[in-house]
């Protein structure tokens, strides 16, 4: 089997296990920021955007790679508690314990996959799409507001105006997308994904102004969930989609607090969502006209 030089990065921004090694590299994400060193690399050095972690969420992980991972031929990104399943049996989702370190054993390293193979075959690794009881456009407008998804879909219609009917079939007929900005792709790929993601979320934050809430803060992590499916769309990606093996560990109150605190934010963002367009429309309303909104 021919050796390729695959670097599959694990987004991680607290302390705790994480896979490390000639495959899977850890990268603490909004480093820039952080008041603790987990002792991997950061996503601070060179050309990169750490600073921007609490919008940008793990796609500052992604910027750094795009700038300054080099010697690869094939790059991916997952989570600290996130990977992709190469296993060969079949589950719907895993929950692994990470306080035990016999979980890593269920992370596959993708070194026994003979990737020339699959890319043969294959443009993309994707995790299988989730199915939601409305379209993707409503479900995103649900989580993250009207106002923030109108101005990223001028946005793309201005760019790149050639997206406008993988657009409407992506975000408007389609109830199902790959989501959590988890993938492997050939490096190539990867930096014409990367530049045209990032041309799009740099003109959107030109005109973007954050909720007060901080669920919806992370805005620009969530607008990359659903543009990675619109990309692999229109251009008509060959997509091997594998299943998502959940890391988490046991019972810990702060843990819990946090999950609590973080349900109850969300809850009060969605049952203002009507008041933050308001308050959009009151103190941005040159970006807003009779004929809706305009970029």
């Amino acid at each position: 089997m021919e050796k390729h030089n695959v670097r599959i990065l694990v987004c991680t921004h607290k302390e705790g296990p994480v896979r490390d090694d000639d495959i899977y590299m850890p990268v603490q994400v909004g480093k820039s920021a952080s008041t603790i060193d987990l002792g991997c690399q950061g996503d601070d050095v060179g050309d990169n955007i750490s600073g921007k972690n609490k919008t940008y969420c793990e796609l500052t992980g992604l910027y750094w790679a795009w700038k300054n991972l080099k010697d690869v031929d094939y790059i991916g990104l997952c989570h600290y508690r996130r990977y992709f399943d190469l296993s060969p049996k079949k589950y719907i989702f895993k929950h692994i314990e990470s306080d035990s370190i016999t979980w890593e054993c269920f992370v596959k390293t993708p070194s026994t996959l003979d990737f020339a193979d699959v890319f043969t075959q294959y443009d993309v690794i994707l995790p299988t799409a989730r199915v939601f009881d409305r379209s993707v456009v409503d479900e995103h407008i649900f989580n993250s507001g009207f106002i923030d998804y109108m101005i990223l879909e001028q946005v793309i219609l201005k760019l790149y105006p050639a997206y406008r009917n993988s657009v409407l079939d992506v975000f408007y007929k389609k109830n199902y997308i790959p989501q959590r900005n988890m993938f492997i792709m050939k490096k190539e790929l990867f930096h014409c994904y990367a530049e045209w993601l990032f041309s799009i979320l740099y003109e959107v934050e030109k005109h973007l102004r954050l909720s007060p809430y901080h669920y919806a803060q992370r805005v620009f992590g969530f607008m990359g969930e659903i543009l990675l499916p619109l990309f692999c769309y229109h251009n008509h990606l060959r997509i091997y989609q594998r299943r998502i093996l959940g890391i988490g560990c046991g019972y810990n109150p702060n843990k819990l607090k946090r999950t609590v605190c973080g349900f109850f934010d969300r809850a009060r963002f969605k049952m203002n969502t009507c008041r933050i367009t308001e308050l959009y429309s009151e103190r941005y309303p040159e970006i807003l006209c009779s004929e809706g909104i305009v970029i």
